[in-house]
This record gives structure tokens, C-alpha cells and sequence, in this order.
């Protein structure tokens, strides 16, 4: 989330950055709180690996919900225009 914001920073968007961010934390929040509001990850290794994702604008917030921990971990938060499928399979081949 930290690029994302800074990268609106760089280009002159302050104003920007301020928004996505009030944007991705109200989202966080909501997962906070209602774990399951966002969806299950459509790619099939991904969603038996556990992840689910929220929507923000054109950003995609993936997380892991740990009931037995009462606890929602975010993960990454990555363009929707990016092959996430790729990507996250990359980084959590062998769920976490």
C-alpha cells in the first residue's frame, strides 16, 4: 500500500495519495470486521491456499482470515491490471 500511495505522491497527487489511502483503510477496517464481506480469490490454487480479496478502485487487497487466531492478515495489495494470478502463486507456492 505504501508504493501505491507514494507513487501518487511522486506523480503530483497529493490529494490522490490521500484518498487511496483513506480508501484502502477503510477497506482493511471492513475486513477487519466482517472477515468474509470480501471474496473468495477466483484462481483456484490461491483460493484453497485461503485468500480472499477486496476491491478498492482499481486495486486488489488480498488477505487471509485465521479464525482460530481471530485474525486478518493483508497480504499484498497489487493493480487489478497486473496477472495477480502469477504473481501471488509465485510468492505463496507452498501456503503460508
Amino acid at each position: 500500500m505504501t508504493e501505491i500511495i507514494s507513487s501518487f505522491v511522486m506523480l503530483g497527487s497529493k490529494q490522490g495519495a490521500v484518498r487511496i489511502k483513506e480508501k484502502f483503510n477503510k477497506a482493511a477496517g471492513q475486513i477487519q470486521l466482517f472477515p468474509y464481506s470480501g471474496i473468495a480469490v477466483p484462481e483456484e490454487k490461491l483460493a484453497k491456499l485461503g485468500f480472499r480479496m477486496s476491491v478498492i478502485e482499481k486495486y486488489l487487497m488480498f488477505y487471509k482470515v485465521f479464525e482460530d487466531e481471530n485474525k486478518v492478515i493483508v497480504y499484498h495489495v497489487l493493480n487489478g491490471t497486473r496477472d495477480y494470478p502469477t504473481f501471488m502463486n509465485r510468492l505463496y507456492q507452498q501456503g503460508e
